[in-house]
């Protein structure tokens, strides 16, 4: 697997996590908890780590995958 599909892939379904992150978590922040501070911040940084996540895990398959199917040469 090439590592620019890798990071096109991890771009991709970061920002779906991130987006999905963002609005449940606002959710619960707006509704539920009671603390000082912004809900959509909180949301955001939610998001990020979310998108963070998806993004490297993505970029770490793509070298695995690269290490597995690149051919033994001694």
């Amino acid at each position: 697997m090439d590592l620019q599909l890798s990071a096109v892939l991890g771009a991709v379904f970061g920002s779906l996590a991130a987006a999905c992150a963002f609005f449940i978590s606002y959710h619960e922040y707006k509704n539920n908890w009671n603390f000082r501070g912004s809900a959509a911040m909180m949301a955001l940084r939610s998001a990020g780590v979310a998108f963070a996540f998806f993004f490297l895990a993505a970029l770490a398959l793509g070298v695995v995958f690269q290490m597995v199917a690149a051919p033994d040469v001694r």
